[in-house]
């Protein structure tokens, strides 16, 4: 499975792999994503079963446009519309009533339909080109870490991907984060790259749903999610390792331990919320790969981006 750049050339090409039924690995700026022809059935199918991704799990579809939007949802609620104008392009995924052009194995039967404008300019390019709504779900295995880097692409998913058009680091480094907007009150349904506060500053309040399922109603709410194949342990603050095992650490900043461990990964320098969920994801996938017996980590403070972070935390440790 190639990785190739993001060049005028390479986007036609990923763009006719795309009308014709086939997969492409592309950037956003959250994470990168496996993506196919949203409006065909048997080209998403391929989706699941190159991660091997349950049934129950729905897609979240990416458009281009406020016009495309019409034709896949059949309602626009007005505090959708404020989100969008202040949020899209962006980390925002909304949840509406879809229209029967979307399959339904992309819902996973549900009445509802998960969309959002990328901001990555790669994706849009890919999005313009094919000129079609694109299906895509993180580019890893089922329930693994989320790549933040084309090469965590390429070492995941092999060859069961035609192409890998390389955007670079993804900004954000966490998924979108997820609203329903089919009732009169929005509820949140994942954190995500855009914090909750925020949202709420255009859209008044918005509720809190569950943010593990076992049959979910949108992307990452399963209770084990972006997990790492070695078990993780969230420590409280007066809480230390097990120094009798193997170890690696997962640092808030280059200040926050200091007893004598061999493996470290630092996300920030400086305890900044923003560079932790851009380096979180790409720290835990270079300390998965050192064969430890435990990874250890601080919780965060669930402030802003915090609370993307330990969302994607706890969901990893619950493996």
């Amino acid at each position: 499975m190639p990785i190739v750049e993001a060049t005028e050339e390479n986007i036609a090409k990923a763009a006719e792999l795309i009308r014709s039924g086939n997969l492409v690995a592309f950037a956003t700026e959250t994470v990168y994503g496996l993506g196919a022809n949203a409006l065909d059935a048997q080209a998403c199918e391929k989706i699941f079963h190159a991660k091997k991704r349950p049934h129950y799990d729905p897609l979240i579809v990416h458009i281009h446009n406020l016009e495309q939007l019409d034709s896949i949802v059949e309602d626009f609620p007005e505090k959708a519309q404020l989100a969008a104008q202040e949020f899209w392009p962006g980390p925002l995924t909304m949840v509406l009533t879809k229209k029967p052009s979307i399959p339904d194995l992309i819902t996973s039967n549900l009445s509802t339909v998960a969309v959002r404008i990328p901001a990555h300019p790669v994706a849009r390019a890919l999005l313009i080109k094919s000129n079609l709504p694109i299906a895509a779900p993180s580019a890893n295995p089922f329930g693994y870490l989320s790549p933040t880097k084309a090469i965590h692409v390429e070492q995941q998913l092999g060859e069961s991907v035609p192409m890998i058009l390389n955007g670079g680091d993804c900004e954000w480094g966490v998924e979108s984060t997820i609203i329903d907007f089919t009732r009169s009150d929005a509820i949140l349904l994942r954190h995500g790259g855009i914090p909750l506060e925020e949202i709420e500053k255009i859209c008044g309040p918005i509720k809190l749903g569950k943010s593990a399922l076992e049959k979910p109603l949108a992307p990452g709410q399963l209770p084990s999610h972006y997990s790492p194949r070695t078990p993780l342990t969230i420590l409280k603050n007066d809480d230390s390792p097990d120094f009798s095992l193997k170890f690696g650490f997962l640092g808030h900043s280059s200040s926050d331990f200091d007893c004598k461990c061999e493996y470290i990964e630092r996300v920030s320098s400086s305890n900044n919320l923003k560079e932790a969920a851009h380096n979180l994801f790409s720290a835990l996938h270079k300390l998965d790969k050192l064969n430890l017996e435990m990874i250890y980590v601080y919780e965060f403070s669930e402030q802003g981006l915090g609370a993307a972070i330990m969302d994607r935390l706890r969901k990893a440790a619950a493996k």
